[in-house]
């Protein structure tokens, strides 16, 4: 009996497309274009309403936040579909996990950066020392860490199931 290239014996998932895994890469790809277009509306409101004079880097990396994550999510996708092709499961929480975090971190924004600008405009704010600055870099500091975690998360999907398929028994 001929096998093809990289196939093993014991239980299937050796060589083979792993449709399953491509099939979530493809949804990937298609939730980050829905959810560009849901980023690119709430950075483009966060842009017109808010005074980015007190949030040093802000302005900047929220113009860069739709970019950055139809990047991530489309290279996410695209790993999924490479992964699937060659024949790996991918674990389908760890991968929707991921999904996930973007979406929330979206959904977040716009209540992070109400939040931090009603702390900024305390009149008592001054009396606290060095909390304006501080508050000045909380929506920097969740963008690039939602950033961060997503990143960390869509590696340990990747990690995941190439250990999986390493650790497998060869029988």
């Amino acid at each position: 009996m001929a096998r093809g290239k990289g196939s093993s014996g014991g239980g299937g998932g050796g060589g083979g497309t792993n449709i399953r895994t491509v099939i979530l890469g493809v949804i990937s790809v298609v939730i980050s274009l829905i959810m560009l277009g849901i980023a690119m509306d709430v950075v483009t409101d966060l842009l017109a309403t808010v005074d980015f004079t007190d949030y040093p880097g802000a302005e900047a990396i929220l113009g860069l936040f739709p970019l950055l994550m139809m990047i991530s999510l489309v290279f996410f996708g695209g790993l999924l579909v490479w992964l699937g092709i060659k024949g790996q499961n991918v674990d389908m929480k760890a991968s929707i996990m991921v999904t996930i975090v973007v979406v929330v971190a979206i959904i977040l924004l716009p209540i992070v950066m109400d939040s931090t600008t009603t702390l900024m405009e305390r009149v008592d704010i001054g009396d606290y020392t060095g909390l304006a600055s501080f508050l000045g870099l909380v929506p920097l500091l969740y963008v690039i860490g939602a950033m961060a975690i997503t990143g960390i998360l869509g590696f340990k999907t990747y990690r995941g199931s190439t250990k999986k398929k390493a650790q497998s028994p060869a029988y």
